[in-house]
């Protein structure tokens, strides 16, 4: 019997070996699904306390291949309670994580850590361990899995570290040890292909956007690949970046860019557009819309993230608040999908009405406005506008229609 009244274990060995491989079956299985990691850890952290040994607490980190977030780490406890949390990159370690036995393996390189918590002079060495003792843990083990090359994979901090903590009186036997370091182990390659393919997303994602990033991920990876598609076409572009890379060192002008794109992107974001390419100083972003009703909507949508990506730069508290800048707005058939040369590909959207947008964003210059948009929008806002003369713009036949806000 376990310390949890009514709980049995297999205490023939026959039986425990047939325990500890309907586990590993299992974690194989799952290893070929749709897996979300946290709940292959939580459901493990079960079977092992339901059915092998008694486990009070779990625990598992790894860092993510993420441009904004460290690292990941997942508790369950027997108590029920789950504790995900992601670490930003920006943000600063936190003394319960320096002060670990975790990041006292990753800093010594230790593969495995088995720590007697009926020990006073144990439970000392990290404050995590009087929690631990708090809850009746007894005996604890950590293991750290580093992913590939060991000396890349540490110097990376590429790879998984677990923890596993009892509350039986005299701690783990050397049986369930050596059937926890093997469910470990296949958690751990669970785990790393988990990894790959998160970070393959998340890459995607970052750098193509979510929508596009899907479309990719369901396989429309080939030169031609896309769907002819209808959207509001945003297109932005910074003024006078030429003279301002002149006269600033390039990480001070790389800095107040960052900032104008961190302020104007986060407001298309904000209101659903999806940001598909930075080109240069500038930026293209898309509003889809699914029918006619939705274009009054998604112009909205659109002109909404001008104004408030305005009003975000101009409080930033930087000289990026001086920033001039140019939006075109635009309202058309594009054709959504796969662009490039056969070895070097972009998702992105192409076609006359992108042309368009730019066009558009040209003409903020001449005529002196942050924003203009085209008859295709403005027909569809009900509010006051001023129209400018019909301009007349390199590589069209027929001079076009500009509007900006009264």
């Amino acid at each position: 019997m376990d310390v949890r009244s009514g709980t049995d274990f297999a205490t023939k060995t026959s039986d425990f070996d047939l325990a500890v491989r309907q586990v590993e079956n299992w974690i194989v299985q799952r290893m070929f699904e749709d897996i979300s990691l946290t709940d292959v850890f939580t459901e493990l952290s079960q079977k092992i306390d339901r059915t092998l040994f008694p486990l009070v607490r779990s625990h598992v980190t790894m860092r993510q291949m993420h441009p904004f977030i460290d690292h990941t780490d997942h508790t369950w406890n027997r108590t029920g309670e789950l504790l995900t949390n992601s670490r930003p990159r920006t943000q600063v370690a936190e003394p319960n994580w320096t002060q670990s036995p975790l990041f006292y393996m990753i800093e010594n390189v230790i593969d495995e850590y088995r720590c007697d918590l009926t020990s006073d002079e144990v439970v000392r060495r990290f404050p995590i361990f009087t929690e631990f003792k708090a809850i009746g843990g007894t005996d604890y083990l950590a293991i750290l899995t580093p992913f590939g090359n060991q000396e890349t994979a540490i110097k990376q901090q590429d790879g998984i570290i677990s923890s596993w903590l009892t509350d039986r009186n005299g701690g783990f036997t050397d049986r369930e040890i050596r059937a926890l370091k093997r469910l470990v182990k296949l958690f751990h390659a669970t785990a790393r292909i988990f990894k790959r393919e998160q970070t393959l997303q998340d890459v995607l994602s970052a750098y193509l956007g979510p929508v596009a990033a899907r479309q990719v991920m369901e396989g429309k990876n080939q030169r031609g690949d896309g769907d002819v598609i209808q959207a509001v076409i945003w297109i932005c572009d910074l003024r006078g970046s030429s003279a301002l890379a002149d006269q600033m060192e390039m990480a001070e002008y790389l800095t107040l860019v960052n900032q104008f794109f961190e302020s104007m992107a986060e407001a298309v974001m904000a209101e659903g557009g999806e940001v598909l390419k930075f080109m240069g100083d500038g930026f293209l972003a898309i509003f889809p819309t699914s029918d006619r009703a939705g274009i009054a909507d998604a112009a909205q949508r659109a002109l909404k993230a001008a104004r408030d990506g305005a009003a975000s730069l101009a409080r930033h508290p930087s000289e990026a608040s001086k920033l001039q800048f140019g939006v075109g707005i635009h309202h058309g058939d594009v054709m959504f999908g796969n662009i490039g040369a056969t070895e070097r590909l972009d998702f992105s959207v192409i076609g006359p009405a992108v042309n368009m947008a730019s066009r558009l964003q040209d003409l903020t210059k001449t005529l002196d406005a942050s924003l203009l948009v085209s008859s295709a929008i403005a027909d569809h806002l009900p509010i006051d506008w001023r129209r400018f003369p019909q301009q007349s713009v390199p590589g069209l036949k027929d001079p076009i229609d500009a509007f900006t806000p009264a």
